[in-house]
């Protein structure tokens, strides 16, 4: 059973290393490092493991008990936070009906983040409107990446690190605000109930 468990921990590690986004894996190693390097590495079965133990900080530490499902089922946290954006600004959504405008949002946010936000009209947060589609994409990127930060700190450490490692540097999952904490898990419950509808996309 340990054995079975290990290995399970083993498989986890080298998926993670796959998807970890670059930037996270060349600040680790050598912010010098090119995009086609990075690739290789990622890609070296010998390699993603060490990769992943070293990014997490966590190796030693980790067994099959602590390597279940990540918080996101293995979805995009990038799809996961749009959807979430889109909740937040959906009285937006709902007002937005230029063809034009609604042909520059979608193609910033897609359709499904879209679609998912109306839906949930109800439990919206924001109160005043953005009219205008870029700025509007804009927000709902960073609002939706800081309540997925917000919502990754009630997780424990390794838990979060399997997330946000699939994120570039710099977005607002790595700092959100004060406001983003209240209100995270109410939205994250709605996005995880989604994505628990699907199959994992790792």
């Amino acid at each position: 059973m340990r054995d079975g468990s290990l290995k399970s921990a083993s498989l986890g590690l080298s998926e993670l290393a796959a998807v970890v986004h670059p930037s996270r894996l060349a600040a680790r190693l050598d912010p010098a490092l090119s995009a086609a390097t990075l690739v290789r590495l990622q890609k070296s079965p010998r390699l993603q493991a060490r990769l992943a133990g070293l990014l997490l900080d966590d190796e030693d530490d980790l067994d099959g008990d602590s390597w279940r499902q990540d918080l996101l089922l293995g979805h995009d946290p990038r799809r996961a936070a749009l959807l979430a954006g889109s909740i937040w600004h959906a009285r937006s959504l709902v007002k937005l009906v230029s063809k034009p405008d609604l042909s520059l949002l979608v193609g910033r946010i897609g359709a499904e983040a879209h679609a998912f936000g109306i839906r949930h009209l109800g439990h919206a947060i924001a109160t005043e409107s953005i009219a205008d589609p870029e700025q509007l994409a804009q927000q709902i990127e960073h609002e939706g990446h800081a309540c997925l930060g917000a919502w990754l700190e009630e997780s424990s450490a390794l838990d979060r690190k399997r997330v946000l490692l699939r994120l570039p540097i710099g977005t607002a999952a790595d700092d959100p605000a004060i406001e983003h904490r209240g209100v995270a898990g109410r939205l994250f419950s709605l996005v995880v109930a989604c994505l628990a509808t699907e199959m994992p996309e790792i």
